[in-house]
């Protein structure tokens, strides 16, 4: 009876610890930022911590839209002595935020870029990223059970996750993330 509780709960833990591709390598993914440069994802990301938000519904961009001014304080516009969320980072991290591209938007694909692009300020285009090939195998490979929340990834320098946070950000897992990237 022992043995058989251990592997139940053996397997529910290694199923815990596998959602969201915790442990595997991020697949590769094939989008362009903003600023219309190619993005090999995590070939291109290699030798760096590399941080990944994307959104799998529509209703998780407002959540989404939270990590991009702490993310480039924390790690595009570093001052010595800076903080966000007190938080003072000191790495040097890749960081790509992916807003949900529906499909409808895919067919008008052009038009649609150019007008997310109009309503963003072009400080952050090197760090937002479009993706129009469709999210169905990602979501499914990466396990993402939750969609209406956007999934926050940390990549190590060979691309493995090793971490990844939901929802929106504050100040606890904006630390659990600097922590990973400054374990280094």
């Amino acid at each position: 009876m022992k043995k058989i509780l251990f592997i139940i709960i053996l397997a529910a833990f290694s199923k815990l610890n596998a959602q969201y591709g915790k442990g595997k390598m991020f697949p590769d993914m094939q989008a362009e930022t903003f600023t219309e440069k190619p993005l090999n994802l995590p070939a291109d990301t290699k030798g760096k911590f590399t941080i990944i938000g994307m959104c799998f519904d529509k209703d998780a961009e407002g959540d989404l839209q939270t990590w991009l001014n702490p993310l480039v304080n924390a790690y595009v516009n570093k001052h010595e002595g800076d903080e966000a969320f007190g938080v003072a980072a000191t790495a040097d991290v890749n960081f790509y935020l992916m807003p949900k591209f529906s499909l409808i938007n895919q067919v008008f694909e052009k038009g649609s870029k150019r007008k997310i692009k109009e309503q963003t300020d072009k400080g952050f285009w090197p760090n937002l990223m479009f993706y129009t090939s469709g999210l169905k195998d990602y979501k499914k490979t990466l396990e993402i059970a939750e969609v209406k929340q956007p999934v926050i990834f940390i990549l190590n320098k060979e691309g493995k996750i090793v971490h990844f946070e939901r929802g929106v950000c504050n100040e606890k897992k904006l630390s659990a993330i600097d922590d990973i990237v400054n374990a280094d």
